[in-house]
């Protein structure tokens, strides 16, 4: 009952709230996965779908050995080198290797921009280029499947450019089980992920979880737990309204 008002209880290490000591590690891990999320859609789409629409073609192996490479890469492997070679390790000093933004009042929009930037570029590569993987991955072979139907060798013998078939016709069906993708997004972008939060020093929730974890902070666990099972319920809703935005055949009124 105390949960649903927003009651978390108080925190074992430091007897504050729970919520405030949720709160200040859910904004970090938000911004991440916001920005990993995007990122890792608005480039997956097209590589699939580039991939399926030059099948055994020189393109298409190039991509596939790529996402294949990045996919079998553990991302805290990848987080240690990117620290080594860009973050003052042993070769350049471009990025920061640990830590998060600190922003104060009287810097400019564009200041703060940069600011984010140079923090957060180190942690969002890690965050998105697994995902990346795969999502082009099971495009790829949507669309490949969608290609092979009945519907889209038709619009092909009507004459159309192979660019409206692709993007007009085979999309729609290729887009369902990478929704069915996204209905696991939303528990993840509460989790957060331990190990690069722990690596880069980023206060989200991966690193508090740990951390309390290891503490028995039995209040902090638990509201973790519980807003990822919140979360995946709200995932699937999600994913279940966009079939019906994306296929207008599914419908789920009463007949």
């Amino acid at each position: 009952t105390k949960f649903m008002v927003g009651d978390f209880g108080i925190s074992y290490q430091d007897e504050q709230p729970v919520k405030t000591v949720i709160w200040e590690a859910i904004r970090w891990t938000v911004l991440l996965s916001i920005i990993s999320i995007f990122l890792t859609y608005l480039i997956a789409i097209p590589l699939g779908i580039t991939s399926a629409a030059n099948k055994g073609g020189m393109k298409d192996q190039t991509i596939s050995t790529t996402l294949f490479i990045l996919y079998s890469l553990p991302s805290f492997w990848v987080a240690t080198l990117l620290i080594m070679f860009l973050g003052g390790g042993d070769f350049f000093n471009v990025f920061p290797s640990f830590g998060v933004p600190q922003a104060t009042e009287n810097m400019s929009f564009f200041a703060k921009f940069t600011n984010y930037v140079y923090h957060l570029t180190l942690p969002i590569i890690c965050y998105t280029y697994g995902g990346l993987a795969f999502i082009s991955r099971q495009m790829r072979g949507a669309m490949v499947n969608s290609l092979s139907q009945d519907y889209v060798r038709t619009a092909r013998a009507k004459g159309l450019d192979e660019e409206k078939v692709l993007w007009k016709h085979a999309i729609k069906n290729s887009l369902l089980p990478i929704i069915t993708l996204f209905a696991n997004v939303f528990p993840l972008a509460i989790s957060g992920a331990v190990a690069l939060e722990l690596i880069f020093s980023i206060p989200g929730m991966g690193k508090t979880a740990y951390e309390a974890l290891v503490a028995r902070n039995y209040p902090v666990v638990y509201t973790i737990v519980m807003f990822s099972a919140i979360l995946t319920l709200v995932g699937y809703l999600v994913a279940d309204i966009l079939y019906a935005v994306v296929d207008p055949r599914i419908s789920y009124n009463k007949k």
